[in-house]
């Protein structure tokens, strides 16, 4: 598990480097429109993921599942079955993107000379969703083969040629078209090098559509609607935003949002390496009927996940706003608004990611499922009636805000309010329930020692805040370390108990001895 945890962080700080240095590249190489045009056309096609009814998820916890009980049969029928459904809803894909491409330039009130380069913008990017459909299907394999570090490494090395390519196409004009062409060009050489992993972890895989049958499907259906509708809310949580923004308000507009919620998506990728192989180790716990081994891991990787939350939250409020000055420039800085407000939103849910776990790997993810739903409708609608009504916005942030950007606060408070009401009110108490796990035992590990360590942080980081600390990348960059040191110790010493800091030091003294073998053998 510390290998999955370790090759998931190492390829998300790449990609996440990537993708950081790679915004500003593109927000001002192809222009606030047709940065925004890519946005919006990305917001779109985001829900077609809803096409693919969870079966990722699904196949990740029981192919786990399957290795432990040594089953190659059904390991084989699993992903068989798995792929014939992701070509069929690919080709699926490939015919709406031409539908929509003939209705929605209208809709987005999109005219001229943009109306046939959107049109082909949005047919392109479909087919590159089409196609890596199995691509990320054959990710889930190897994700569930407890493999994250081939996965990940496939990950950043189409990664990184991606954005080099994305420079070449800007450095010569070819523009958003020749964006869309390279992710289309990445997407099958995706698939391709997916399926070259998988063959080479698991050697005895064998794949014959004639393994796809209805028994195998019928086996995952009723674990996979209800990851279906957790889907279709965190669509709606997520995904809508861009779409409100350029209906309601300007597609120019979408810019300035998005740089936030990319911010807030870098926020979010220290998070991800935990939750894949938590799947993993909480399914294969399960399915060895260990109860108490899974509360342990739940509570640890609960608390992990709310000290993470704090110390993100928290250097994001602190230089926020040198942040988005230095990243994409100083036009930038008001934004900072946007982002406070959907802080609020994100700490309570990412803090919790361990306990949408623990639902799934129980298969008690159907309440999950329905409030998920409820949360994501509900940001829709307040979205849509704060972005056009500022009287309530207006109430909640203040004066000072640039023209037009109420309307964008209003689409943020949309999305915060909601989800911080589900996940403080609803989630924590059905999962205590669920797990049978005391509520004072959660409160006093998960979140009253997080909260001591954190205190002595933010003091301290006030204390100590200056100008020059956002003068420049390098000063930004030394603080930010500095800072998250400070935060790492106080939590050893404050949040941790001593049998979690027993644990930390033999797995640290595990890895480097594992390291100094394989030094000495090279």
């Amino acid at each position: 598990m510390v290998r999955s945890f370790l090759s998931q962080w190492l390829g998300l700080a790449v990609t996440g480097i990537i993708s950081l240095v790679l915004t500003p590249i593109l927000v001002h190489g192809l222009g606030s429109f047709y940065y925004g045009m890519w946005v919006l056309v990305g917001s779109v096609l985001d829900y077609y993921g809803l096409l693919d009814l969870g079966i990722r998820y699904t196949l990740q916890r029981f192919v786990s599942r399957y290795c432990g009980m040594g089953d190659r049969v059904a390991l084989n029928e699993t992903l068989a079955t798995g792929l014939a459904g992701m070509v069929a809803i690919g080709g699926l894909l490939c015919a709406l993107s031409f539908l929509f491409a003939a209705i929605l330039p209208g809709f987005f009130g999109i005219a001229g000379t943009s109306r046939p380069i959107f049109q082909e913008v949005l047919i392109l990017e479909g087919l590159s969703v089409s196609v890596i459909f199995p691509a990320r299907l054959l990710g889930a394999y190897l994700c569930g083969l407890d493999r994250f570090d081939l996965y990940n490494a496939g990950l950043v090395a189409t990664g990184a040629l991606r954005a080099v390519l994305f420079v070449i196409v800007l450095r010569y004009g070819f523009g958003v078209l020749g964006i869309v062409w390279v992710t289309l060009g990445i997407s099958i050489l995706t698939l391709a090098l997916n399926w070259r992993l998988v063959r080479w972890a698991d050697q005895a895989v064998s794949l014959h559509w004639s393994l796809a049958n209805w028994r195998r499907l019928r086996e995952v259906a009723h674990f996979t609607v209800y990851v279906f509708l957790s889907s279709v809310g965190d669509q709606l949580r997520f995904y809508t935003d861009s779409i409100v923004i350029a209906r309601f308000l300007a597609v120019a507009l979408t810019t300035p949002f998005n740089v936030v919620t990319r911010l807030i998506e870098y926020y979010k990728y220290v998070f991800y390496p935990v939750t894949g192989p938590l799947t993993t180790s909480m399914s294969t716990l399960d399915g060895q009927n260990r109860r108490s081994d899974l509360q342990r891991l739940f509570l640890r990787s609960s608390k992990l996940t709310v000290l993470l939350g704090l110390l993100g939250s928290a250097l994001l409020l602190l230089h926020g706003k040198a942040m988005l000055r230095l990243w994409v420039g100083k036009s930038f800085e008001s934004s900072y608004a946007l982002l406070v407000i959907l802080i609020i939103g994100y700490l309570v849910t990412l803090g919790q990611l361990p306990s949408q776990t623990i639902l799934y790997t129980l298969a008690r993810h159907r309440a999950l499922a329905w409030w998920t739903l409820g949360e994501g409708v509900a940001n829709l609608g307040l979205s849509i009636y704060w972005a056009t009504h500022h009287r309530f916005v207006e109430q909640v942030v203040g004066p000072g805000l640039p023209a037009g950007y109420y309307g964008l606060a209003g689409v943020a408070l949309g999305t915060a309010i909601p989800m911080f009401v589900v996940r403080t009110l609803i989630q924590p108490w059905y999962v205590l329930r669920v797990t049978r796990i005391a509520a004072i035992e959660y409160l006093r590990d998960v979140l009253i020692r997080p909260a001591i360590a954190c205190g002595p942080f933010v003091a301290i980081a006030f204390l100590t805040r200056g100008p020059w600390m956002g003068s420049s990348l390098i000063h930004l960059a030394t603080t930010v370390a500095w800072q998250t040191a400070l935060f790492a110790a106080l939590g050893y010493a404050l949040a941790l108990g001593g049998s979690d800091r027993r644990l930390i030091r033999a797995r640290i003294s595990d890895l480097i001895s594992s390291l100094g073998a394989r030094w000495q053998v090279a």
